[in-house]
């Protein structure tokens, strides 16, 4: 019980993820591609440019926060500054008051009084700490003392004024100078304070680019492989249309101009599919339409080469002779046909057995002798006994159309050579002949379906252009390769080589 609990949890969370992911590309499903575009574009860049509105607004208040630092400290300490050059000069004015009794000096110092009250009140606009306000409060209240008990003097005519009274002056300019050593320490921690600031920004920023530089990958990479996932599917279908698979239908999810392009996709495939149902059907009707009065002519012709209806002359022998000739080749073309219609339907299995080659070849060789007499080619065989395991039929159409290949442009008298040769557990087969060979230009399209090489032989009975392309279809099926080598002195023309297994990994 607890086992099958397990399973149908797993099932249900299953088919939940199954359905919202569903929903999720139904979703996506809404809009065009171009929508769909800019969405991506709005979606990624909007994390990028609220981490940069965030570090530009950062940045400005470190800025603002260091500026009116700054100042603040800057005034501080020139603040400091001016309150003990005032104390100085407010000590130097009294003593020359005192010792020249001029009231000029006297009213110079009255000056000096105002202008160090005047500076004194000025930090209450200022963001001092605690302890400098409290030191320049006392700094200011003794100046008042002092200040007044002179004026109070200068004023009386009872009390004189003497040197003692202006000694206090002296402590107070002490006084001013703590006050300036703080106001440089209080510079020192906002620096630091500053600083730390800084370091404090930088964090932040860094912290801010590491979530958002991520966050703006994943966002761009999920909808990059939203809109990458049906240009894939149409890639695919359009690469299966063009290996001529049409049996799976096509249907491609995603923004509304893809699903349009997947509906005429969808389309061709029909058309493609009915058109090469229709070609199938035309090839297998007229191969075996044709192999009924071609039947009739070979059975005319061999009547007629028995004199079974009458003598011949030489003449007409050579006639009949070249009628068996046609007939040959005729009936080469349309089992050609056949074979192409059972390659292009994938409807024929591999038949593996284990046969002697070299039989094959000599087989072969004698069907096509009076075709080769007719051109007075010889076929030479340098071969070791050869047994392998693979499709007969198959290996029986190869060797045809390579030995009709060469034999076609083969000129008369010329040599047609047939290699076997076992390297490892691979079997090279050479077929060369003496021909006009195949240029440069003509060979990428050797193997394409229905193309034929211009011939200058004398045949008058041309090809289907399915023979090569049959020939690479079934060595491929046997899981080889075949290669046109170039020509040499000896065998000028064109020079194909087979591999094989001489024993495939499925059997």
């Amino acid at each position: 019980m607890p086992s099958n609990n397990t399973q149908n949890s797993a099932s249900t969370f299953h088919n939940w993820r199954k359905k919202k992911r569903r929903h999720f590309f139904t979703l996506f499903q809404k809009g065009s591609i171009f929508q769909w575009t800019l969405i991506i574009f709005l979606i990624v860049t909007l994390p990028l440019i609220g981490t940069l509105f965030y570090s530009v607004s950062s940045i400005q208040g470190y800025i603002n926060k260091s500026q009116e630092t700054l100042f603040q400290t800057l005034k501080v300490i020139e603040n400091g500054q001016l309150l003990s050059n005032d104390l100085l000069l407010m000590d130097r004015s009294i003593r020359q008051y005192l010792a020249v009794d001029d009231i000029d000096y006297f009213h110079i110092f009255q000056t000096h009084h105002q202008h160090f009250v005047k500076i004194a009140t000025q930090p209450q606009q200022l963001q001092f700490t605690t302890h400098l306000q409290q030191a320049l409060h006392h700094l200011k209240n003794n100046e008042a003392k002092i200040f007044n008990t002179i004026l109070e003097k200068q004023n009386s005519k009872s009390i004189p004024l003497v040197n003692n009274d202006t000694k206090a002056y002296t402590n107070l300019r002490a006084e001013a100078e703590q006050l300036l050593t703080q106001s440089n320490a209080q510079m020192r921690v906002e620096t630091a304070s500053l600083l730390a600031l800084a370091k404090n920004l930088k964090t932040q920023l860094k912290q801010a680019a590491f979530i958002s530089v991520p966050m703006v990958l994943i966002l761009g990479l999920l909808l990059l492989y939203l809109i990458n996932r049906p240009i894939k599917h149409i890639e695919h279908a359009i690469r299966k249309l063009g290996r001529a698979q049409f049996k799976k239908p096509i249907y491609i999810e995603g923004p509304r101009d893809l699903r349009e392009i997947g509906r005429q996709l969808e389309w061709l495939r029909n058309e493609l599919n009915l058109l090469e149902n229709s070609k199938q059907f035309f090839i297998k009707s007229i191969s075996h339409e044709l192999k009924t009065p071609l039947a009739t002519a070979i059975e005319g012709t061999e009547l007629l080469q028995a004199e079974l209806v009458g003598t011949l002359n030489t003449e007409q022998h050579k006639i009949i002779e070249w009628l068996q000739v046609a007939n040959i080749r005729l009936s080469g073309l349309i089992e050609n046909l056949l074979e192409f219609q059972k390659a292009i339907s994938n409807s024929v299995p591999m038949h593996y057995s284990q046969f002697n080659l070299n039989q094959l070849i000599e087989q072969i060789s004698h069907d096509y002798q009076l075709l080769l007499n007719s051109k007075h080619v010889t076929v030479v065989l340098n071969a070791t006994d050869v047994n392998i395991t693979a499709d007969r039929d198959k290996m029986q159409v190869i060797i045809n159309n390579l030995l009709s290949n060469a034999l076609k442009f083969s000129p008369s008298g010329a040599e047609i050579n047939i290699k076997l040769q076992i390297i490892g557990h691979n079997l090279h087969m050479l077929f060369a002949d003496q021909g006009i060979g195949i240029s440069a230009e003509q060979s990428p399209y050797i193997f394409t379906e229905f193309y034929q090489q211009q011939s200058v032989d004398s045949w008058k009975l041309k090809g289907s252009g399915i023979g090569l392309n049959l020939v690479q279809t079934y060595v491929a099926a046997h899981q080889g390769q075949i290669k046109l080598l170039p020509a040499n002195l000896r065998y000028s023309g064109a020079n194909f080589l087979v591999i094989l297994p001489m024993t495939p990994d499925n059997y």
